[in-house]
């Protein structure tokens, strides 16, 4: 019924395009190609292809972020990970830095910042457990003789009032897994098995036309879709539960903050079906979004009843406890310490992007960076040392391999490979490695990145000192070693 309400809404619109306005849409497009090809090649190169890391590399992940490339095509897009881009913590909308579609940026005034804020240049209901759906990535329109095939629900309907909400809640109310907006006045519903194509992730710059509707947010571009996850479940992996009392062993999910722990917790749920706890368990029940994201960690962990626990702890006595031993996140720590940094700063102090880049010229900024490498440090020697068996997972294979890293720490829990529901995982919460870097002043959720680097020589050298203490720890219990990108030259 909502079907056929909007469909013959859109008749009694009608839309009518004047060849005055083509015209001047053509006119208006050379133009500003010609004045683009003109801007800063430096700048450009941060968001184009200098340093970049080719998106196919990837591999299979999907939502709550991002881009991934269509099978056989190679674009190169900026890593996060380099040190053109310090990649630091997610933020909120109020941070003004320009759109990168923006005729009006001001390079020199986003280099003099020190950073600069990433978006999906949409709406997103990222902060309410409770919405409509959740963004995931602007995709490539499937060509038309493939999108009854791509798109299942199809054009649902095209209104000249359109909004995300407004497509959102339809396809909710039909019963889709997906909704995708086009054009500023498409709405699209559509269900995502497998290694969909509609799951091909490109940077969010490419949907650049407003929602009619509501212009302050994009819905689409014209050979591109929006594309959101609706709150409609998926049923490969949306079963979850809590074990009874002492029927499995205690297993740590270990890691020094900022990374990748929540995340993990996500993804390992769904890709078992069981709840993870955590040892901050009086904590988070109290918490609106971690008692209703998280239900096994409402409950004490040391009743066995969930497949692995949460901990940045690394004392000796608490490693102990876990007699099934643990996996460990490690992730480079001149990426954890600045996320860390910009998470104290603007969520628990609530400060400004601005406010918070003064920390790092403060005299407590070395001090307190070489203060947290060391409890990087420790938080792996001390879960190598001590855990029983372990295996350590590095943050930057599991946002760039999701699907394969999963794979392994599933094993490792002892519970059988699903290869759906594992997929279905990536697809529920997508490496945020595959969003796009865009530029941008408005949107629910920022990610700021810094541009210089923050990093003394002296300093430096302190911290490779503990990577190649750990790396020696690594090698010893026969785990991968840190890599490249936490040397002197890559974050």
């Amino acid at each position: 019924m909502a079907g056929i309400r909007h469909l013959v809404n859109y008749i009694c619109r009608g839309r009518r395009k004047s060849l005055f306005l083509l015209l001047a849409t053509i006119g208006a497009v050379c133009f500003i190609i010609g004045r683009l090809s003109q801007a800063d090649a430096g700048f450009f190169s941060l968001f184009t292809g200098g340093n970049g890391v080719r998106a196919r590399d990837l591999g299979v992940q999907d939502v709550a972020a991002g881009r991934q490339a269509a099978p056989g095509a190679a674009p190169v897009f900026p890593d996060p990970m380099r040190n053109d881009l310090i990649r630091g913590q997610d933020g909120d909308d109020d941070v003004k830095v320009k759109s990168i579609n923006d005729k009006k940026l001001n390079i020199a005034a986003v280099k003099d910042a020190g950073y600069v804020s990433a978006l999906n240049k949409t709406w997103m209901t990222w902060k309410d457990v409770d919405s409509p759906g959740i963004y995931r990535a602007c995709v490539p329109k499937p060509p038309d003789d493939e999108m009854a095939e791509v798109v299942t629900g199809g054009l649902i309907y095209d209104t000249n009032d359109m909004t995300i909400t407004t497509c959102l809640e339809s396809c909710n109310e039909m019963g889709f897994t997906y909704a995708a907006l086009g054009k500023g006045t498409q709405c699209f519903c559509s269900d995502v098995k497998g290694n969909s194509s509609l799951l091909r992730y490109m940077d969010s710059a490419h949907c650049d036309i407003p929602c009619v509707g509501d212009k302050k947010y994009n819905c689409g571009g014209d050979k591109y879709l929006s594309l959101y996850r609706t709150r409609v479940a998926d049923t490969r992996c949306s079963h979850m539960e809590l074990k009874s009392e002492g029927s499995l062993p205690l297993i740590a999910l270990a890691s020094f903050p900022r990374s990748g722990n929540t995340w993990s917790r996500q993804l390992i749920e769904r890709a078992t079906g069981l709840y993870t706890g955590s040892y901050y368990w009086e904590h988070e029940r109290k918490q609106a979004f971690g008692s209703k994201a998280f239900p096994g960690g409402n409950v004490d962990y040391k009743l066995k009843q969930t497949i692995c626990v949460k901990s940045h702890l690394s004392l000796t006595d608490h490693i102990k406890e876990f007699e099934g031993g643990a996996v460990i996140l490690i992730r480079n720590p001149y990426s954890a310490i600045v996320a860390e940094v910009f998470r104290r700063h603007m969520f628990e102090k609530q400060q400004s992007a601005e406010e918070a880049m003064e920390y790092f010229k403060s005299k407590e900024w070395e001090a307190f960076a070489k203060a947290q490498s060391e409890k990087w440090k420790n938080m792996a020697m001390q879960w190598l040392t001590y855990a029983p068996r372990v295996l350590a997972i590095h943050y930057e294979d599991i946002q760039a391999r999701t699907y394969e890293e999963l794979t392994k720490i599933v094993k490792f829990l002892n519970v059988e490979v699903d290869p759906q529901r594992i997929m279905c995982a990536t697809h529920e919460y997508p490496s945020s490695q595959s969003t796009g870097i865009s530029l941008g002043n408005h949107g629910s959720k920022t990610r700021v990145y810094l541009t210089y680097d923050p990093f003394s020589t002296s300093l430096r050298e302190h911290i490779n000192g503990y990577i190649k203490t750990v790396n020696e720890s690594l090698a010893a219990h026969h785990q991968k070693l840190l890599q490249d990108y936490n040397s002197v030259k890559l974050f």
